[in-house]
């Protein structure tokens, strides 16, 4: 069985979404057993919640990442 999401891991890109907008960004440490991303200045923690990663001092609705899933075209 395939996990339901990547599993983050440093220099994996990401999207940070903020209100309206996404920025492309990429993963510059992995904490806590994955629990806890850097993304340039900013840690994001994942909430159990609702299952994403955000900024570690916004709500849960706060600003967010977004994992890209890995390239299906280089396994082909």
């Amino acid at each position: 069985m395939s996990p339901s999401r990547p599993m983050p891991y440093v220099g994996m890109h990401v999207h940070v979404v903020h209100l309206g907008t996404a920025e492309a960004a990429v993963v510059d440490a992995v904490l806590d057993d994955g629990r806890t991303l850097v993304v340039g200045t900013d840690t994001y923690t994942l909430r159990r919640l609702t299952g994403h990663f955000v900024r570690a001092e916004d709500p849960y609705y706060g600003v967010r990442l977004a994992l890209d899933p890995p390239d299906a075209d280089q396994s082909a």
